[in-house]
């Protein structure tokens, strides 16, 4: 039991950076730039002609910030609110267990366009005016803005609504049995949620995580229907301005191309990420089976 437990004490986590992984990110860059230039030639355009990002490059740049800044926003609140949802349904108190589900149900069998477009067009009118000046105040928006921040709002809970699942799974996934040695030894609640169930809980719901994350940062390209200063919004309105500023039609596939490629990037990086986590502090004998 002894050498057991040395063994296990001395097993070392994989690195978060390989050579592998670096290799694999250079092989789809080069697919990518590859795939760009074949179509560049059947098309016979050129992503990087100084007319097209002469005009189209400040569109790109503040919707890039822009689509950075809501990710920012939506990202920590769908994920404490996952969190929060999820707790509440294994909890065991009906007083929490059911709004939790009546919440997760509703966002799921909603459209995420739908709930956006309620909160665009009617949040305001639900929301008191003390809470108005209070999201105002903590977001640093205005009145004019205040419709947008709500929609990103909607994103937020709607992709919450789904980690709630996920993180519903995750506590359920820890046997009773963990918890009742963790009682035999006379620790607390408190301290059996920090030390034993939470660790094992953020560690397996990580991977199902990232596939969220990813859907997450191309939900926020639906903001631009509504007008949102970000990426697809910028692109879209730059586009239908070609043929009257007499650019190139064939503009619009390097502008579309370019969106595609900004979004493929944010989630590689994101899903990448969590991977390497995962990874990092995977734990011997909760490994996922690979088939």
């Amino acid at each position: 039991m002894a050498v057991a437990t040395e063994h296990v004490g001395r097993t070392r986590a994989p690195p978060i950076f390989s050579l592998s992984n670096a290799a694999r990110i250079v092989e789809m860059v080069i697919g990518g730039l590859l795939l760009i230039s074949i179509m560049s030639i059947v098309l016979k355009f050129d992503i990087r002609d100084p007319r097209l990002w002469a005009g189209y490059g400040p569109n790109f740049v503040r919707g890039f910030w822009g689509t950075l800044g809501y990710i920012a926003l939506i990202l920590p609140i769908s994920v404490g609110v996952g969190f929060a949802a999820g707790w509440a349904r294994v909890s065991g108190h009906r007083m929490l267990a059911w709004p939790a589900g009546a919440f997760v149900d509703f966002f799921r069998g909603v459209p995420p366009v739908v709930v956006i477009l309620f909160a665009f067009l009617f949040g305001v009118d639900f929301i008191p005016l003390r809470v108005q000046l209070l999201l105002q105040d903590v977001f640093g928006t205005s009145s004019n803005s205040l419709p947008f921040t709500l929609a990103a709002f909607a994103v937020a809970f709607h992709s919450g609504a789904y980690q709630a699942e996920i993180f519903r799974a995750g506590f359920q996934s820890i046997s009773r049995g963990q918890v009742e040695a963790a009682e035999a030894l006379g620790m607390r609640h408190f301290q059996t949620m920090r030390s034993i169930i939470l660790p094992q809980t953020v560690r397996l719901s990580l991977p199902p995580l990232g596939n969220e994350f990813a859907v997450l940062i191309k939900d926020t390209s639906l903001l631009g229907a509504l007008g949102a200063t970000e990426l697809v919004g910028l692109s879209q309105e730059f586009t239908a301005q070609i043929p009257i500023s007499g650019g190139q039609i064939v503009w619009a596939f390097a502008i579309w191309s370019s969106v595609a490629l900004t979004y493929f990037v944010m989630t590689f990086l994101v899903t990448r990420l969590l991977r390497l986590i995962e990874r990092r502090f995977r734990t011997p004998g909760l490994d996922v089976m690979s088939l």
